[in-house]
């Protein structure tokens, strides 16, 4: 009796074990220290891309890369000539209404005027931010004439105003426009030639002009190193006693 039931007994065990080895997974089993080995692994490298791709884009230039190894004397180095490359110059052509101070009593004469301009940016020689994009002047030749008269007599006036004058800018937030106002000081030179039947008298003069006005500017970028400059502008001018008015605008290129 006892030797069946040993029979039987090893009989089972040998059943069973196949079995049990059936049952078992393929993978071995993963313990809580290497599952938290694997989970840092992996944060790691998430982090070393996500530098990479920080460092690339910081990065795309030379300029921007010595830029960065430089410091001033606040620990930073500023980057605004990097932003904004350009000269800050700019030529522009304008023509709009000259309301001349009228000899007659009437409170102007007016005519057509033209003119050219150069404009120098010179706040970006300085190193105060706001005032980088404030600042500029303008030299300006703006030129008018006046004719009246009779078959008998007649004369004809030309003016040429020649300023010099800065302006203070303020921009609507970060757009390319902004109001603006004005004030400075030149020469008016005025050519004017009486004619009494055939004969004709010429008479030329100059006199010290202030400049004064405001207006509206932009400088809306056509390429990083190429702006298109815009104005609109109220001006006067103010000639001995006369006082001159100018409405217009003008266009042209900046670099």
């Amino acid at each position: 009796m006892n030797s069946l039931l040993k029979a039987c007994l090893a009989g089972g065990l040998l059943l069973a074990a196949p079995a049990l080895a059936q049952s078992d997974e393929d993978d071995p089993y993963a313990y809580p220290d290497d599952e938290a080995a694997r989970a840092s692994d992996k944060a790691r490298k998430d982090d070393d891309d996500a530098y990479e791709r920080r460092r690339k884009l910081v990065d795309e230039t030379d300029e921007f890369r010595e830029a960065a190894e430089r410091e001033n004397d606040d620990g930073f180095d500023k980057l605004s000539r990097l932003d904004d490359p350009n000269l800050g110059v700019a030529v522009e052509f304008g023509a709009g209404l000259l309301l001349v101070d009228s000899a007659r009593g009437d409170f102007s004469d007016n005519r057509p005027a033209m003119g050219v301009r150069a404009t120098w940016e010179f706040g970006r020689s300085l190193e105060n931010e706001p005032l980088r994009e404030a600042l500029f002047a303008d030299l300006r030749w703006l030129y008018g004439s006046l004719s009246d008269g009779t078959n008998f007599i007649k004369g004809d006036t030309r003016l040429h105003y020649f300023t010099l004058a800065p302006a203070y800018l303020l921009r609507f937030g970060q757009s390319a426009f902004g109001i603006y106002a004005q004030a400075g000081g030149g020469l008016a030179y005025q050519n004017t030639g009486i004619t009494v039947g055939d004969e004709e008298t010429k008479v030329n003069g100059l006199k010290p002009v202030i400049q004064y006005g405001i207006g509206l500017r932009g400088r809306p970028a056509l390429s990083r190193t190429l702006h298109l400059t815009l104005r609109i502008e109220a001006m006067g001018l103010r000639r001995g006693y006369a006082n001159d008015f100018f409405f217009g605008g003008s266009a042209g290129i900046g670099f």
